[in-house]
């Protein structure tokens, strides 16, 4: 016997003629809405019924489903108040998908229907968009450096605002440095700010500019807040690095951004945001191998690890290490092999004459999530747990950094009803009123509310 919590919220019933006709003669559907007994009164309180829909999943067709349900709970999922306890609910946004660069800015969803967000949906718009490096994404937003006019993008794609920037004075005179790479970070200070909502809050830009070789390089800190740049802060690199990595991604572990440099040896540069400061970090030797840079892109990346620490991930044909930055109770610090592990054993990829080694496609620092590009498709490990997914994505002749995009996002509240997003806003508030009241899941629905929704015979579109 199937289990009657399983059962759709909204059930068909026939409709009479004689109302039929009084509703204009097209073909109507009465659904009778069943619900625990309990749970009828609590959606007649906003309060309850809002504490109910924050119970739904952060997914980008959660609300609109809801929305479509009726004016009541339109109204309550538009609220700036129930928007903003919805995310301090959830904390963490989800995944909507990646941001790639070949020659033109690309987005690609990584969530299956009814949540995939098209590519055009977060379009750049910009008739010159080539001219425009990505070259971070972070909090909601993108970075774009423009060399050629000496300016940065900071682009919201949510919201679709765009922030056009100079470089800093120091980096436009005579003796300018080349702008090798950057970060965008949220600057909102508020106790229990959640990322992922934050497209309209204050951020920070970090840039950083590299001259001769032995000259060192500079970093430099804007913010939108003051709408000023900081003071330039700068540190020579050790003889056996000589420039920033423009094609590996930066992370951001605590309070510092980390970049890869090159040269001779390898290491990694830290600006600390809070300090204002730089520092190198040379990488173990003999792990980083002049081969990592000769693939189509870079194969390590810097990770967090528990308790703020610093891991460097390294991946060799089917092999991946992971090394842990450890420091000593004298002040002593260095890298140790954490964990070693083989991609071909732990994704079941076959390998064989024909199978392409792993290539690491991006890095979540939020979550310590890498993902991968193999000859079967895109893979999603969390480094922590080693637990790995398959994600509903194909990757096609931009093999670049993809860049993941992390944001609260719901799609079409601003629109009218449509039948099948009615009936799924239904089944989603099942779920999260059964969630709410558990002790009911097990008695007859029938026994619920009967409030039907009627919907014309052309339904509305999105």
């Amino acid at each position: 016997m199937a289990d009657p919590a399983l059962k759709q919220l909204y059930e068909p019933t026939s409709v009479e003629p004689s109302e039929r006709r009084a509703a204009g003669g097209g073909e109507m559907t009465r659904r009778r809405c069943l619900l625990p007994s309990s749970a009828a009164p609590a959606l007649e309180d906003d309060d309850i019924l809002s504490d109910i829909l924050h119970r739904l999943p952060p997914r980008p067709s959660s609300l609109p489903r809801a929305s479509f349900v009726c004016n009541q709970w339109r109204r309550l999922v538009s609220n700036p108040h129930f928007l903003r306890r919805f995310r301090e609910r959830h904390r963490k946004p989800p995944i909507l998908g990646f941001f790639s660069q070949w020659v033109d800015v690309e987005f690609t969803s990584a969530l299956d229907s009814p949540d995939r967000i098209p590519a055009s949906r977060f379009s750049l718009g910009l008739a010159d968009a080539t001219y425009f490096q990505i070259v971070d994404c972070r909090h909601s937003r993108v970075l774009f450096l423009n060399r050629d006019r000496l300016c940065f993008l900071v682009w919201a794609p949510v919201t679709g605002k765009k922030c056009f920037v100079d470089f800093p004075p120091s980096f436009r005179g005579k003796d300018v440095k080349w702008v090798a790479n950057g970060a965008v970070v949220c600057a909102a200070s508020e106790q229990g700010h959640v990322h992922g909502g934050c497209h309209s809050d204050p951020f920070q830009v970090v840039l950083l500019s590299a001259g001769r070789y032995g000259e060192g390089v500079s970093a430099c800190v804007y913010s939108s807040e003051t709408c000023t740049w900081g003071n330039v802060v700068s540190v020579f690199l050790p003889r056996n690095m000589a420039a920033i990595a423009t094609d590996c991604a930066n992370t951001l572990v605590g309070n510092s951004v980390f970049w890869f440099v090159l040269g001779s040896g390898f290491g990694v540069l830290k600006f600390d945001l809070h300090r204002q400061s730089l520092d190198t970090i040379e990488l173990p030797s003999g792990v980083v191998g002049f081969d990592a840079w000769c693939r189509t892109y870079c194969q390590f990346s810097i990770t967090p690890a528990d308790g703020g620490g610093l891991n460097l991930l390294y991946l060799s044909d089917f092999s991946a290490q992971v090394w842990k930055w450890k420091v000593d109770y004298d002040g002593g610090a260095g890298w140790m092999l954490g964990s070693s592990f083989d991609l071909n054993n732990l994704l079941s990829l076959k390998a064989g004459v024909d199978t392409r080694a792993p290539e690491l496609l991006g890095m979540d620092e939020d979550d310590n999530t890498v993902f991968l590009l193999t000859n079967v498709g895109v893979f999603m490990l969390h480094l922590e747990s080693m637990k790995f997914k398959k994600l509903p994505i194909i990757i096609s002749g931009n093999f670049g950094i993809h860049y993941p995009f992390r944001s609260f996002y719901s799609a079409g509240l601003q629109k009218g009803p449509d039948k099948q997003l009615v009936e799924m806003g239904a089944e989603a508030l099942k779920a999260a009123t059964l969630a709410f009241h558990p002790q009911e899941a097990a008695k007859d629905d029938s026994e619920g509310c009967s409030s039907p929704v009627m919907l014309p015979k052309e339904d509305a579109r999105l």
